[in-house]
C-alpha cells in the first residue's frame, strides 16, 4: 500500500467514525457540557464563592471538590479559553475512537473523577506548602481530553505500523526500517507526556491540576490497554514514558517554586 492509498484510507475511516457517533453523543459532548458550564458560570458569584469554587482554607466544603471543576467566574478568556481547547480535543476523539467503551470509560473518568484528582492535588499540594488558594475551571478536564485525543490520534493513524512492530520475527520492515520507526513511535510518546507538561507548566495554581488530569488519563489508557489490546512493545514504551514524564513534571515543578 503506498503512502496515498493509507492516508485515503484513514481519511475513510475519519469519516466512518464521525458518521457513527449517535444523535445524543453530539448532544451531550458538543451541547450539554457547555450549556452547564455557561449555566454555572452565570450564577451569582457570591453563590459560587460559598458553594462551587474550591477553596483549600475550607477543605470540608466537599461538594466544590466536583463543581469547581464546572465553574468560572470569568467569561473571558477562562470559559471561552477553556471551550476553545476542549472542542478541537473532543473533535479529535470523535474522529478516531472507534471503541464505544473505551470512549465511554474515558468520558466517565474525565467528568466525574478527574475534578476529585485536581481538587485533592490542590489541597494536598497547598497544604504541604502551608498557603491558601481558591481553584475552578474546567481545565483539568480538558487535560483528561487532550491526553486521549492525543492517545486516540497515535494509534489511529499508526495501528497497522503498530501492529507490526509488535512481531519483529513477522515484520514486513527491514531490519534497519523496524528499528527506526521503533524510533519514531518513542519519540510520539516522549512528545506526548511534553505535551502534558507544557500543558501544565510551571505554576503550582494551575499546573498540578492541568497533569493530573492529563497523566492520570494517560494511566487509565495505558490500563485499558493492557487488559484489552495487549500490545507488549506499545504499552511499555507508553509505561515507561509516562514514569519518566512525572520524575520530570516534579523535578521541574520544585525546582521552578524554589525561585
Amino acid at each position: 500500500m503506498n503512502t496515498e492509498q493509507y492516508l485515503q484510507n484513514k481519511i475513510n475511516q475519519i469519516k466512518s467514525n464521525l458518521r457513527n457517533w449517535r444523535w445524543y453523543e453530539w448532544g451531550i459532548l458538543w451541547g450539554l457540557v457547555p450549556a452547564i458550564l455557561l449555566l454555572i458560570y452565570s450564577l451569582p458569584q457570591s453563590l459560587k464563592d460559598n458553594y462551587f469554587i474550591l477553596d483549600t482554607a475550607f477543605p470540608l466544603r466537599l461538594q466544590t471538590y466536583f463543581l469547581s471543576s464546572y465553574t468560572h467566574s470569568q467569561l473571558y478568556p477562562h470559559l471561552i479559553g477553556n471551550l476553545a481547547f476542549y472542542f478541537p480535543a473532543l473533535l479529535a476523539v470523535f474522529a478516531f475512537e472507534y471503541d464505544r467503551r473505551r470512549f465511554w470509560l474515558v468520558a466517565s473518568w474525565a467528568f466525574c473523577i478527574v475534578p476529585f484528582i485536581s481538587s485533592f492535588l490542590t489541597v494536598g499540594i497547598w497544604s504541604i506548602i502551608g498557603k491558601n488558594t481558591i481553584g475552578q475551571g474546567f481545565s483539568a478536564i480538558i487535560g483528561a481530553f487532550l491526553a486521549y485525543a492525543l492517545f486516540i490520534f497515535i494509534i489511529g493513524f499508526l495501528h497497522e505500523i503498530l501492529a507490526d512492530l509488535e512481531h519483529p520475527e513477522t515484520s514486513i520492515l527491514s531490519k534497519d526500517w523496524f528499528r527506526l520507526m521503533r524510533v519514531l513511535v518513542g519519540a510520539l510518546f516522549t512528545f506526548l507526556v511534553i505535551t502534558g507538561i507544557l500543558f501544565a507548566g510551571g505554576s503550582l495554581n494551575n499546573g498540578p491540576v492541568h497533569f493530573g488530569g492529563f497523566m492520570t488519563t494517560l494511566i487509565l489508557l495505558l490500563i485499558w490497554d493492557i487488559k484489552t489490546d495487549k500490545k507488549r512493545y506499545f504499552d511499555s514504551i507508553l509505561a515507561f514514558s509516562i514514569i519518566i514524564g512525572i520524575l520530570v513534571y516534579v523535578i521541574c515543578l520544585v525546582q521552578v517554586n524554589r525561585v
